[in-house]
């Protein structure tokens, strides 16, 4: 079986809010896949432990585990032959990269904070723990807070005022509004892995009933909302007229 031919199986948290993940990791890879053209199934978990790092998502690509975002990409990018990235120049590889660690480095932690730290999160968020036994729930959500707090903790974002961790996020969106493309995508017709990790952040940010200053604040931009939604729209039909379905067997 040829690496084009290999079954590719993704592993990541279920499906909320009628968008690809409430994980930005998630929904980066899934949008990913579709944006390549890559075939794949969905696996639901909630328990990060099965993946090899502790982390959600991870790919078992026939048999070989693939774990966190960016290796997994670069891991299809070879045996896959595929690659949206291949006609950027150099200026736009270099403006996808500091956007990349802009999201995914800082505005991540962010969101931690804001649905699974914030009470005004956690009351649409912990819907992710209605599959367990009712008399559970407020101890495995509580648990999971105190895990995700500690994280926050020790990256020193929460060592922050809530006012300066909004500013601060407010900051990234401000940079990241100001070097995107007049459209529809981020480097223009086509889209390519960086409006995969746009989407993944804006969707979980914009798109949820999650309210925050940050969401006000980029429903506010002019294109920001509607960019979130064209994503959506192209690569996620289904979501638009068939909530939470759970797997996919070919791309968008």
């Amino acid at each position: 079986m040829t690496g084009k031919d290999r079954p590719l199986r993704l592993f990541q948290f279920p499906r909320m809010f009628d968008i690809p993940n409430l994980s930005p990791f998630c929904c980066k890879l899934e949008t990913w896949l579709r944006i390549a053209g890559i075939p794949y199934e969905v696996e639901v978990t909630t328990n990060p432990r099965k993946g090899p790092r502790g982390k959600l998502p991870f790919v078992d690509d026939g048999g070989v585990i693939v774990a966190d975002t960016t290796i997994i990409i670069d891991h299809l990018k070879r045996t896959r032959g595929v690659d949206p990235d291949a006609d950027l120049n150099a200026s736009q590889r270099a403006i996808a990269l500091l956007v990349q660690r802009t999201l995914e480095e800082h505005y991540a932690f962010v969101l931690a904070y804001t649905h699974l730290i914030r009470e005004e999160g956690q009351r649409h968020t912990n819907e992710r723990f209605d599959a367990l036994p009712t008399l559970v729930r407020p101890l495995v959500s509580h648990l999971v807070a105190k895990q995700v707090g500690k994280i926050l903790w020790f990256q020193g974002l929460t060592r922050n005022s809530h006012e300066e961790i909004v500013e601060s996020a407010l900051r990234d969106w401000r940079a990241v509004l100001t070097v995107i493309g007049p459209g529809p995508y981020f480097f223009g017709d086509t889209p390519s892995s960086i409006d995969a990790v746009v989407f993944g952040t804006l969707a979980s940010s914009v798109l949820t009933p999650i309210d925050t200053p940050i969401r006000s604040y980029l429903r506010s931009q002019p294109g920001c909302l509607d960019y979130a939604e064209r994503m959506r729209a192209r690569f996620f039909p289904e979501l638009l007229t068939a909530p939470n379905v759970m797997k996919r067997s070919a791309s968008a």
